[in-house]
């Protein structure tokens, strides 16, 4: 639904970045074209000579900060009524914003606002796999709408690659964690949800994301998987529902240390009586979800390669983060 001009231009646009590249050209070209009148923030980490022919786009330089941090500095450095954050290798769809502010207008108690992050229609192989497997329930949990277009609802977080948020509401909640490297959306959500909030999914509310290749993708789920101790800490125990989703973020771990535990049969023979049967389960469960989501039969071997990677390389997170073995978060993932 399309609303008055005025209403665009009460709204600043957020792009996080490392530096300005062509993913961050398209994003600021795409938002110039179906966001007419909102402002635009690009926060980068090092000043280049970057011009850009609309004074609506403005630079701010960052230094190496995180992303949560990022988006804290452009949300202070605006004046405007609505905040709607963006990643930069994302681009919206006509109607974004739009859509997403009718809704604010509309429902008071809901703070947040998103929608659909689906793949762009040009990527590799690669990029496509990773894609098709993020809508699975092995890899994204119960948030797998997020990657598809489904009826509208309210849930309990979105990604902040598509979020729209009232600035003062934002900054009344201080904003995003600015020390977490990866899941500050989650937690930022958690919160939000925390003080009675609400936040809604709208299948109009639409940005393209890249997808990460295969290499890339390993590195960011490494990480997410090393973050779960911190997000679990953050989300505390007095919100049992909140607290129980969040330990569903080791599970991975757990499913991780089981398979490793196949040696024992050697010397407990029984034990293949619990082992074997669940890794049986649980390959035919890869197998049926490979299917369900490869679009083309030769998408099949990618997407199951890529539904393993996602579901148990946050595992190897988790246990290098205990371990105390995995390398500075941000020299190995950069998610901006």
């Amino acid at each position: 639904m399309s609303l008055d001009t005025n209403y665009l231009s009460e709204t600043s646009i957020i792009i996080p970045t490392i530096e300005i590249n062509t993913l961050t050209q398209k994003c600021i070209k795409e938002c110039l074209a179906h966001c007419f009148g909102a402002s635009i923030f690009v926060v980068v980490d090092f000043e280049n000579d970057q011009v850009f022919p609309d004074k609506i786009v403005k630079t701010i330089v960052s230094g190496d900060s995180t992303i949560g941090a990022k988006r804290n500095l452009a949300a202070r450095a605006s004046s405007s009524k609505y905040l709607a954050f963006i990643d930069s290798d994302a681009f919206p769809m006509a109607g974004w914003l739009e859509n997403a502010l009718h809704i604010l207008t509309n429902q008071e108690n809901t703070w947040a606002v998103g929608g659909p992050n689906v793949s762009p229609l040009e990527e590799s192989l690669s990029e496509r796999y990773v894609g098709l497997s993020q809508k699975s329930i092995l890899v994204a949990g119960f948030n797998g709408f997020r990657k598809q277009f489904k009826p509208a609802r309210f849930c309990d977080d979105l990604p902040s690659c598509n979020l729209i948020i009232r600035r003062e509401q934002f900054l009344e909640m201080g904003g995003m964690n600015e020390k977490l490297v990866a899941g500050e959306d989650m937690d930022f959500c958690h919160r939000l949800r925390k003080m009675g909030k609400q936040i809604y999914y709208s299948p109009d509310v639409v940005v393209y994301h890249k997808n990460r290749c295969l290499k890339n993708y390993i590195l960011q789920r490494l990480t997410y998987g090393a973050s779960v101790f911190e997000l679990i800490e953050l989300t505390g125990s007095k919100n049992m529902y909140l607290l129980c989703l969040r330990l569903l973020l080791i599970v991975p771990a757990a499913t991780f240390l089981f398979f490793f535990s196949g040696f024992l049969i050697y010397w407990h023979p029984d034990w293949k009586n619990i082992y074997l049967p669940i890794v049986i389960i649980y390959t035919l469960l890869v197998l049926i979800e490979g299917v369900k989501y490869s679009e083309k039969f030769y998408d099949f071997p990618g997407v199951v390669l890529a539904l393993i990677i996602g579901n148990l390389a946050p595992a190897l997170g988790t246990l290098a983060k205990i371990a105390r073995v995995l390398p500075d978060r941000k020299k190995i993932y950069k998610n901006t």
